[in-house]
């Protein structure tokens, strides 16, 4: 998933959970609970893939320094950083905290090297009731354990220039959860009439790999990307691959989505939006902050997903963090992590828009532009999230790739899903 966090960068993970997984063991990580401790817990390291200083994220960890007097010390990896990642959860001296990619969780989980924060929660009496129970069950693992704490998310809905619309005389989309002249039919439709070749595209929406999960749900895919249970790449079965072509068809048939191989190139779809020259476009509530610096002299504003032949759901990115089990200060880290979740916590993020906070409460905070912000906390309840394997990363390394035959308009996405189904279930059962 993209963009969560850092707005204004893609990130890529680097090496493998597997060897994770092998370093861990070296190291002695097993599973359980109780942290390496021997801290004096009035300070801790936090390790994070993008500078705090000048974020919402900074404010808030001010505010809890300030009241519970622990100093956080934050040590930023801007690039590449899931190889530090990696590198640091398998050390011997790990920080204190440490952001965790939410596809991931389920994999690194099963290494070992992260603690069961079930009993820090008890301890700290984080009142739970507030959160929304889909995002707080998110990093469960089977067995029970709570290895990893959600402390926001970014849902997806479709961006737009009104000015377009009203150029072209169409209506504008819905502005609440609505499926009224608002499918995947119209929403072609509308981008064909939206289009001036050589000016401006309709719409882009495979640039954001969100879509496969929420476009192959809406097209009556039960478990989207992967099977409950993990073992399976149903993006491969009829419903998944049909979505996919969906989405393509809109560049290789349809002609109003730029071409992949123009989209290349860092936030290129944020930049055509921003200079007026895209009209919609598939993406999460963390560009937010950048299109509200970069767009001028236009509005925009924001709409659900159209409602594909069986529904009419989003998914979100989740922000993730976990201790890791060698942690020296593990109660001062969770501390901190409940303090992000609180109603205070949660209103700072809500207020500079870095992503949705967690306390229910706190969502009363977000105010907008754009006009329609309420679709964010609408999508809270439209929401789908792909199901875990034990190697997600290995499986994007396989078929994400394969993908681009697709998406250049080279191969059908039923030929190349299917041609590495076997070689992906095998990466995912681990």
């Amino acid at each position: 998933m993209t963009r969560v966090g850092n707005p204004v960068g893609r990130r890529q993970f680097v090496g493998g959970v597997a060897a994770l997984a092998g370093s861990a063991m070296l190291t002695g990580c097993g599973m359980g609970g109780g942290g390496g401790g021997g801290g004096d817990n009035k300070s801790m390291t936090f390790l994070n893939d993008a500078a705090l200083k000048g974020t919402p994220f900074q404010s808030v960890v001010d505010a809890f320094q300030k009241e519970s007097g622990i100093k956080v010390t934050v040590q930023p990896v801007p690039a590449e950083y899931d190889t530090k990642f990696r590198t640091v959860l398998a050390s011997g001296a790990p920080p204190d905290l440490v952001k965790i990619n939410d596809d991931y969780v389920k994999g690194v989980s099963a290494s070992g090297a992260l603690l069961d924060l079930r009993e820090l929660i008890e301890k700290e009496k984080v009142d739970t009731s507030k959160f929304e129970q889909n995002l707080y069950n998110f990093p469960k693992q089977k067995d029970g354990s709570h290895t990893a704490w959600v402390i926001g998310h970014s849902p997806r809905l479709i961006f737009y220039n009104p000015e377009m619309f009203k150029a072209a005389g169409l209506p504008l989309p819905p502005t609440t959860w609505s499926a009224e002249n608002w499918t995947w039919d119209d929403f072609q439709e509308t981008a064909k009439k939206l289009t001036i070749p050589g000016k401006q595209y309709g719409a882009l929406v495979y640039l954001d790999t969100g879509f496969e999960q929420t476009f192959s749900i809406n097209n009556g895919s039960p478990d989207g990307i992967y099977s409950k249970d993990g073992t399976k790449f149903t993006l491969a079965d009829p419903k998944g691959a049909e979505a996919v072509q969906w989405a393509t068809d809109l560049t290789c048939k349809a002609k109003v989505q730029p071409a992949w191989g123009d989209i290349q190139g860092d936030n290129a779809d944020l930049q055509m939006f921003a200079q007026g020259r895209l009209a919609m476009m598939f993406a999460q509530f963390s560009v937010v902050p950048y299109l509200e610096q970069a767009v001028k002299g236009m509005t925009w504003d924001v709409a659900p997903p159209p409602a594909g032949p069986a529904g009419q759901l989003t998914e979100s990115s989740v922000v993730t963090y976990s201790i890791p089990k060698k942690a020296k200060n593990p109660e001062a880290a969770f501390k901190l992590l409940a303090y992000l979740t609180s109603k205070e916590g949660g209103e700072l993020f809500a207020k500079g828009k870095q992503w949705l906070p967690m306390h229910q409460d706190a969502l009363s905070a977000l105010a907008g532009p754009p006009q329609h912000i309420e679709l964010f906390k609408e999508a809270v309840s439209h929401s789908t999230l792909p199901n875990q394997t034990l190697d997600t990363l290995g499986a994007r390394q396989i078929y994400r790739p394969a993908l681009e035959k697709v998406y250049n308009c080279e191969s059908q996405a039923s030929d190349v899903l299917g041609s590495v189904k076997a070689q992906v279930e095998k990466i995912i059962k681990g």
